[in-house]
């Protein structure tokens, strides 16, 4: 269920951003600017008549500081932050950075702000340099003028507070990982450095990649934690689990916590056990993946060639993508296949929580973790994230938006109002563009269907009723005609369904899909 939200400022500086146009009922916002932080689900506004930027809420509570002058600013799509500038005196160090709620981060006196995490940050000062020594180019796009500037400090951010400053060759500039409250740069002569939360130097020297550098000697595994220096996963280590990226070690059957406790035994000896992440672990065992918990359960059994994408939280939506023999589907997190595993690997670009084919026709299949192959081809559809989102926008030939959850409901129609549409990863929120400075923003509960022991799961239940009266494909029931009275689509036509492939033969079954699982000839 959907309903539209007029946001309402509290603050009298940008009442005049919103106002009621339309029917009744509805609500657009008019502002200057105005964009969605699709990770913290909060909004960049210029409203009409100011010539500097706020962070709002939904409800259109202001959240950054009033007084400040943000004379731009723009959501960062990977990590949950707002860049802004500031006129500065020497028009060079002007960026800052704002987390989701407007509060400053880093504040706006740097020539460049390196995000390396959400907890890291880097501002960069620069000096005048000549061209041979420069690390960047300013460029007067007006008259062509180039300046030159070469690194001279730059101020470590963790956590939103200062940590230390680094000269230009510790910074080594900025090839650099953060590895939770730990950090490493490499500097200028390619040594790897590492930090702890105090920027305090780890005694690791020129390090190896990632948290942790193993050893072997006399059959026997030693790690060291290459941020503080500490030896890991024995008795003696008081590293903080909530600082690491990966505190839990896999051994013969045996899963540690970084003070060397067995935390459990798994079923059964796996080849390998990869890092937790959100709550799960990926596992193989004779080149088959499978999903653990963090209490050992067998969560997907290891059958599968693979499991998720690299950067996956695994079931953050409650569904991983799979592949098995060759072909692609789903799996949720009771290991039922929900998607069945008929599509080649090949054809498939694999989004986590969805996946799409493009068709011989041009357009594009959808698969959805929860509910398999959408019944619409789209024109064109984007994904609010890469590594997983309970919902997309869907394009049609006519160039409309509309919005498609994962249980493959339309939760925002087409309308040939709709400029751009621009959407949470979770679904909750999405900000519609409609033109002219005029904004809409609709928020969404997505959740999964009612399960109804009645109804089979293969009933469909659309088309007609026994009193002969239909349900159109928007679930509005009670329809006579040849339209529905409530949204105008058309009574769905009974199609007869091919029983075999027409290449090879293949019988299909009760259920026809649109590809042959055994020669891949798209079923028409």
């Amino acid at each position: 269920m959907k309903r539209f939200i007029a946001l309402v400022l509290s603050l009298l500086l940008l009442l005049s951003v919103f106002s009621v146009a339309g029917a009744e009922g509805e609500r657009t916002v008019k502002a200057r600017d105005f964009g969605l932080n699709k990770l913290t689900g909060t909004f960049y506004c210029r409203p009409l008549g100011s010539d500097f930027y706020q962070v709002v809420d939904i409800d259109g509570n202001v959240l950054s500081d009033p007084n400040a002058k943000y004379k731009s600013m723009y959501a960062n799509g990977s990590y949950p932050f707002f860049k802004v500038e500031v006129t500065s005196a020497d028009g060079v160090h002007d960026e800052g950075l704002l987390d989701g709620n407007g509060q400053v981060v880093v504040p706006a006196v740097y020539a460049d702000i390196n995000i390396i995490s959400d907890r890291w940050q880097a501002g960069v000062k620069l000096t005048s340099s000549s061209a041979d020594e420069k690390d960047y180019t300013f460029t007067n796009w007006s008259t062509g003028e180039k300046n030159f500037y070469r690194v001279d400090t730059v101020d470590i951010y963790f956590d939103g507070e200062l940590v230390g400053t680094l000269n230009r060759s510790e910074y080594g500039g900025g090839s650099c990982t953060a590895y939770n409250a730990y950090i490493c740069f490499t500097n200028m002569e390619r040594e790897r450095v590492y930090y702890n939360s105090k920027m305090e130097k780890s005694p690791v020297a020129n390090g190896s990649y990632g948290e942790f550098d193993s050893q072997y000697n006399k059959g026997v595994y030693t790690y060291t934690h290459q941020g503080s220096g500490q030896k890991a996963f024995v008795s003696t280590c008081t590293l903080d689990p909530a600082d690491l990226v990966d505190p839990y070690m896999y051994d013969r059957g045996e899963v540690f916590d970084v003070q060397g406790n067995v935390l459990f035994k798994t079923a059964q000896a796996y080849d390998t056990v990869q890092s937790f992440k959100n709550g799960y672990a990926s596992v193989r065992i004779r080149s088959k993946y499978g999903l653990i918990d963090l209490q050992g359960n067998e969560v997907i059994e290891p059958v599968y060639d693979r499991l998720g994408n690299y950067e996956d939280k695994p079931l953050e939506f409650g569904y991983i993508s799979a592949v098995k023999d060759g072909k692609f589907g789903f799996v949720d997190a009771n290991g039922n296949e929900t998607t069945p595993f008929v599509y080649s690997e090949d054809i498939v670009n694999n989004r986590t929580t969805f996946a799409t084919i493009k068709n011989l026709d041009g357009t594009t299949i959808v698969l959805s973790g929860a509910v398999g192959e959408l019944a619409e081809h789209f024109a064109d559809v984007s994904f609010p994230n890469y590594y997983g989102c309970k919902a997309f926008v869907g394009q049609n030939e006519n160039n409309q938006y509309c919005v498609v959850d994962i249980y493959g409901n339309t939760i925002l129609p087409y309308n040939e109002g709709y400029r751009n549409i621009y959407l949470t990863p979770d679904g909750s929120i999405a900000l519609v563009y409609y033109g002219s400075q005029e904004y809409g923003i609709f928020t969404f509960d997505i959740q999964p269907p009612a399960e109804n022991p009645d109804t089979p799961d293969d009933t469909d239940t659309t088309g007609p009723a026994d009193d002969g009266s239909w349900t159109c494909e928007n679930g509005h029931s009670g329809n006579t005609g040849k339209f529905c009275t409530e949204c105008g689509a058309a009574k769905p036509v009974e199609e007869e369904k091919p029983a075999f492939c027409s290449n090879c033969g293949y019988a299909f079954g009760d259920k026809v899909p649109s590809f042959c699982p055994e020669c891949g000839t798209k079923v028409e």
